[in-house]
């Protein structure tokens, strides 16, 4: 095992290559799974000028600042359905760039009749933005009856800075939005909302419903709730009313070594990905990966783990115009030939402006995957084969080391083989030797101990090691969005 032992299956991540009916039935037309970005274009919200400035006035401050003390019925959208084709446009200069993302997964549980709170931190600057909402759950609809956007005052906390929210509308103006089942993904409106690259963002929602849809992301950092039956508490900037931070769950891993861990793992509740109207970025770059690039064994609420990072040497070290957008789609226990098939197409190809992807899936060979050496090779290149089929670079790392394994099917000679073909094949792109970094150069099939953590996982500090090593300029400059 190079990753973690969660079991992720086939049928769990097939869901998206459903359109389902109900989806069709409201309009949900285009080119499926496998097309463009624009396949579900959001609208844009047509406001003056003076709406895009970032502290409202004071009428505004007004309605946007206090908490609500109202309980709207669960039935408040009771007849609304997602409408994802409305009309295009933007608010601003520049283009629409996907600045922050995250996968189906983690271990949210949403309150019902109450208000979810989810934090992001984007990876760019812009004037604008827009959500991007999933409903997974097979069963159940996903209710969403209002939703606004602010800034975190204080990392970790669910406060906001005061006046900074700002009401997010789907469908061209509607305060809310339901999502039938098996939603793949839905845009709202455009909204005027200007954001600094690497600011925390916070995502409010008021689900009405009785019964929860399971709606989770991946992510690893705290997002809150209200209890269930708190009603609307959007526009609590003061994070009073959020009492329940979701990313607060643990689960027990021994990772082969023997000692009991208890991790914590971050969650947003239906947010999976955030774009912003932009200037800064020609395109964006999505992190494809399994645990570690979900932040295992990097600080949780620290934003330290590589993708993180990276996204600020992108910031730090590449001219404005020439950057891109830094999408994380990393999940705990994935591999390469579960997610081509299942969540590759819309967690990859489907990402606003993309231009790149990162591989690093290292989980293919674990004994419950049983993916033998050339079946990871084959499926590398079937990655490469359909991202460079929709204009998208292909960027890969070699294997980190394993220290302590229960796992000793996965032999060190299996990983070194594979890693040579990832250095000297030509099959991807670009590479970088993430193995070599994380090595102890005396024993190079071990961890360093100062990047050791569980055996498997780097920790900070070698998070921040693979970051030092990825060379930014040629992954993060070249390219661009038509």
């Amino acid at each position: 095992m190079q990753d973690t032992q969660e079991s992720i299956t086939r049928e769990a991540l097939s869901w998206l290559f459903c359109i389902v009916a109900a989806l069709a039935a409201s309009g949900c037309a285009g080119g499926g799974a496998m097309s463009a970005p624009s396949t579900y274009l959001p609208s844009t919200a047509q406001q003056p000028a003076a709406a895009q400035q970032q502290v409202p006035t004071t009428a505004e401050r007004t309605t946007t600042t206090t908490a609500s003390t109202s309980r709207t019925p669960a039935s408040c959208l009771a007849g609304a359905t997602p409408a994802p084709v409305p009309a295009g446009g933007s608010l601003g200069a520049g283009r629409m760039i996907a600045a922050w993302g995250a996968t189906v997964g983690g271990s949210a549980k949403a309150p019902t009749n109450g208000s979810v709170r989810d934090m992001a931190q984007v990876s760019l600057g812009g004037t604008a933005l827009r959500i991007r909402l999933i409903n997974p759950d097979t069963a159940n609809p996903l209710v969403v009856c209002s939703a606004y956007v602010g800034l975190q005052k204080t990392n970790p906390g669910a406060a906001l800075v005061t006046g900074s929210s700002r009401q997010i509308t789907f469908n061209h103006g509607k305060p809310g939005i339901t999502l039938p089942p098996n939603t793949p993904y839905v845009y709202s409106d455009t909204i005027a909302f200007t954001v600094k690259p690497q600011q925390i963002v916070a995502v409010s929602m008021y689900l009405s419903a009785t019964t929860a849809a399971t709606a989770s992301n991946a992510t690893w950092n705290s997002s809150y709730a209200t209890a269930s039956g708190a009603g609307d508490e959007t526009r609590d900037e003061s994070g009073a009313s959020f009492t329940t931070n979701m990313s607060g769950s643990t689960f027990d891993a021994t990772f082969g070594t023997g000692q009991q861990e208890d991790l914590q793992q971050g969650s947003t509740y239906a947010l999976a990905a955030i774009d912003v109207q932009t200037t800064e970025a020609n395109g964006a770059v999505v992190g494809l990966g399994s645990s570690t690039f979900q932040g295992y064994e990097s600080q949780q609420d620290e934003y330290d783990h590589v993708l993180d990072l990276l996204g600020a040497d992108i910031n730090a070290d590449i001219r404005a115009g020439k950057r891109k957008g830094l999408v994380n789609e990393g999940l705990g226990g994935d591999s390469l030939y579960v997610a081509l098939p299942g969540r590759f197409a819309r967690d990859v190809l489907t990402q606003t402006g993309v231009t790149g992807v990162i591989i690093y899936d290292v989980n293919d060979m674990d004994p419950q995957n049983g993916q033998t050496l050339a079946q990871v090779e084959s499926n590398y290149k079937l990655a490469v084969s359909e991202s460079h089929a929709h204009h998208i670079r292909v960027f890969c790392s070699t294997w980190a080391p394993e220290s302590i394994s229960d796992l000793a099917e996965i032999t060190s000679a299996e990983r070194s083989q594979l890693n040579q073909w990832i250095l000297n094949s030509g099959t991807c792109d670009d590479t970088v030797d993430w193995a070599t970094v994380l090595a102890d150069p005396n024993v190079p099939q071990t961890y360093n101990p100062l990047y050791f953590s569980d055996s498997i996982h780097p920790n900070a500090a070698g998070h921040a090691a693979m970051a030092n090593a990825t060379p930014v300029k040629r992954w993060f400059e070249a390219g661009s969005y038509p």
